[in-house]
């Protein structure tokens, strides 16, 4: 039997790392065709799937895989201790009314997440269906924004993403290493039950605040930044289950 790994027939940066980091790895991992269908003849052999949410699912649904993942509502359930800042969940019709707010899709993505002074503002509103369920949170400046891909309540690998308003992907000080990992390990105390044992974890710190959760993600369609393409590949494969 073969260890196949679905890719999205859409070639991004990460999807071309993990196809390198699977070269010496016991997964094969294989682009098929544009129309998002796996041929019979690999269905079975086929273990995991990386790429965009929709195209991880339709292959998902083919294949007989869980993908795992957070439930819907999860980062609305975590403490402040953690969050630094108040979450709320909801449709999006619940909100209307609110102003000054970050707004994000709590599943597929409808509409790109960012901050809105009015939730009419965002891009397409008139063609949105209203019950899609979304987070909003009040709006809080983040310094440093970091990606962690999650193993059986260990940090496998992890990247820098964000600092100061701009991209970086640059290495953590001494400190904030060490410091992202107490918060880490604090939080998974806590809340690792709640979770997939593959999972990708995003933290960062909140002027004024400190350390806080900013959202976990999937780890069959997170992009990778600056990780470690073989750890985050191994994660990748733990976050589906062969059904």
């Amino acid at each position: 039997m073969k260890n196949i790994i679905a890719l999205s027939p859409m070639y991004t940066e990460d999807s071309n790392n993990l196809k390198k980091a699977s070269l010496n790895s016991p997964y094969e991992l294989s682009r098929f065709n544009a129309k998002w269908n796996v041929p019979e003849e690999f269905r079975a052999d086929l273990i995991a799937v990386y790429g965009e949410d929709i195209y991880a699912e339709i292959v998902a649904e083919q294949c007989n895989l869980i993908l795992t993942k957070p439930d819907n509502n999860w980062l609305s359930k975590i403490s402040e201790e953690f969050t630094k800042r108040k979450i709320s969940y909801g449709q999006l019709k619940d909100f209307l009314h609110e102003e000054n707010i970050f707004i994000k899709c709590s599943d597929f993505k409808n509409f790109k997440a960012g901050v809105f002074n009015k939730v009419t503002n965002i891009k397409g509103f008139d063609t949105l269906d209203l019950e899609n369920t979304v987070f909003t949170s009040e709006v809080v400046e983040w310094e440093l924004e970091v990606r962690c891909f999650v193993l059986n309540n260990e940090i496998k690998t992890y990247s820098s993403y964000w600092r100061n308003n701009a991209f970086d992907t640059n290495p953590l000080s001494e400190t904030e290493e060490k410091d992202l990992f107490e918060f880490f390990n604090n939080f998974m105390k806590n809340y690792s039950e709640t979770l997939p044992k593959a999972i990708v974890l995003d933290f960062g710190i909140i002027k004024e605040k400190g350390w806080a959760l900013i959202e976990a993600n999937p780890a069959w369609c997170s992009g990778l930044y600056d990780c470690d393409a073989e750890k985050a590949l191994e994660v990748v494969v733990q976050s589906c289950i062969k059904n």
